[in-house]
């Protein structure tokens, strides 16, 4: 219990003032009210439940806040006013703005995916650069065994042949006696010809066989030297060609 001591000219003082007298007990209770709180304050624990929960709680709003300003640096970092290096100071602060509150679990978890990630680009870096050239290595092959072809069989302009059957040709595996793949591959074109009936077919022939048939067809014979000159639709001047014999 508080109590306060007054002297007699305090009390002779408040009997004849007694607005001053109320005034000073008000203030005495105020300060006793104020000791008790803070007694009452100074005294107070928290169970580990209750800190746990504070605590979370004050993480929480950390993280909110946190990304708030991580997605206001990556409306930033898409300005095209921005340098790659200033992109990268950014990303950078992002990445850290991200992991800052995190466990090691979840830290560890992010530095396996971010591996992965890279890991998973450098890949397809490498697989677009092998299909690249292997296009470029199928191409070569192809329009090699073209133009052989077309010198083969006189082309006037073996250009031509080339942009007439590059486009059906493709590498294919060779088979063996018994239909395995050998391992070995071979210009094959995906010819498009017409049967004794004049019903049309597609031709699985070699590059050379391919354009063995062009020159005997009316409607390419203008392209070789000495072979038919109907062109489309027109009637050459040798019997070389005709319909093919798919039995043969």
């Amino acid at each position: 219990m508080i109590t306060f001591k007054r002297s007699p000219s305090q009390f002779v003082a408040f009997e004849d003032d007694p607005e001053a007298k109320a005034k000073a007990e008000a203030e005495a209770k105020a300060k006793a009210e104020a000791a008790a709180a803070a007694a009452t304050k100074k005294d107070e624990t928290f169970t580990q439940e209750q800190l746990n929960t504070i605590v979370a709680e004050e993480r929480r709003k950390m993280q909110d806040k946190q990304r708030v300003l991580v997605s206001e640096l990556e409306t930033l970092k898409k300005s095209t006013s921005l340098s790659v290096k200033e992109k990268e100071s950014l990303q950078k602060r992002i990445e850290d703005l991200q992991t800052q509150h995190m466990t090691a679990e979840e830290k560890a978890r992010r530095a396996e995916e971010t591996a992965e990630k890279k890991r998973a680009e450098e890949i397809g870096v490498l697989t677009e650069e092998r299909n690249s050239w292997q296009i470029k290595h199928a191409e070569l092959v192809i329009n090699t065994a073209i133009v052989g072809a077309a010198s083969d069989n006189k082309a006037i302009q073996h250009e031509q042949i080339t942009a007439l059957i590059g486009p059906k040709t493709k590498l294919v595996e060779k088979l063996d006696e018994d239909g395995k793949p050998t391992g070995d591959y071979e210009p094959r074109v995906a010819f498009p010809d017409k049967d004794k009936d004049n019903k049309p077919l597609i031709l699985d022939l070699t590059v050379l066989e391919a354009v063995k048939r062009m020159k005997e067809l009316e409607q390419y014979g203008n392209l070789f030297e000495g072979g038919k000159i109907g062109g489309l639709g027109g009637t050459g001047s040798q019997t070389t060609g005709g319909k093919f014999d798919i039995t043969e």
